[in-house]
């Protein structure tokens, strides 16, 4: 999860996993606000219109939280409160509303009054680290970043060392630049590489990334 802090009672936050989900579940309390942008559905006054539909548009709201509820099979997160603000004047003050916190989305956060059990979840969400996971020999490589309960994978990379000429062309070293390529596009700070496979293969690349800064 990235956050940033905005100032004494505001922070805005990227949820990056389902595991955030989790954290924002204990950070986020009733007669909080939250800013985030949204969907909802307004009835047209319009000719041939039918009076039963409406257009769902894209809003952004300010709402006071009453309730927040995490949905863990489709990894999101429900928070349900009174709309005070809104980029749309069809969408009135004081109407309840739902907003749908997935991965990927960004909002605000403010309290009053952050508690320090609060700060602290956020630091330790900072200071987490994953474990990246490299299957690999000399024909091919899958890669996989094991984050809390989620696992996310990354296309296999393939050396070519089954081809005709593997004897006399195959440079594996060429197919370790590649894998780090990879790795490079997924490791952070703190993370922790886990590599694995038959042979000695694996034993290859590790001497190899020891050696390559």
């Amino acid at each position: 999860m990235i956050t940033k802090i905005i100032d004494d009672f505001s922070i805005s936050f990227i949820v990056e996993e389902p595991d955030d989900l989790l954290t924002l579940r204990r950070i986020i309390r009733k007669g909080d606000t939250m800013v985030s942008d949204t969907t909802r559905v307004i009835k047209q006054d319009k000719d041939f219109s039918r009076p039963d539909r409406g257009e769902r548009i894209k809003i952004r709201i300010s709402l006071e939280v009453e309730k927040i509820a995490l949905d863990s099979v489709f990894d999101r997160l429900r928070v349900h409160g009174t709309i005070m603000e809104s980029s749309n004047e069809a969408v009135s003050k004081g109407s309840h509303h739902s907003v749908l916190i997935k991965i990927g989305d960004s909002f605000n956060v403010t309290k009053k009054k952050w508690l320090p059990i609060e700060l602290k979840l956020l630091k330790s969400k900072e200071d987490g680290f994953g474990f990246v996971l490299v299957a690999i020999d000399k024909g091919d490589c899958g890669i996989g970043k094991l984050k809390g309960t989620h696992l996310e994978l990354m296309q296999n990379l393939y050396s070519g060392s089954s081809g005709k000429q593997y004897k006399s062309s195959f440079n594996i070293e060429g197919f370790f630049e590649n894998v780090t390529k990879m790795l490079e596009t997924t490791l952070r700070d703190n993370d922790i590489i886990v590599i694995f496979g038959p042979g000695e293969t694996k034993k290859q690349f590790s001497n190899y990334l020891q050696k390559t800064p």
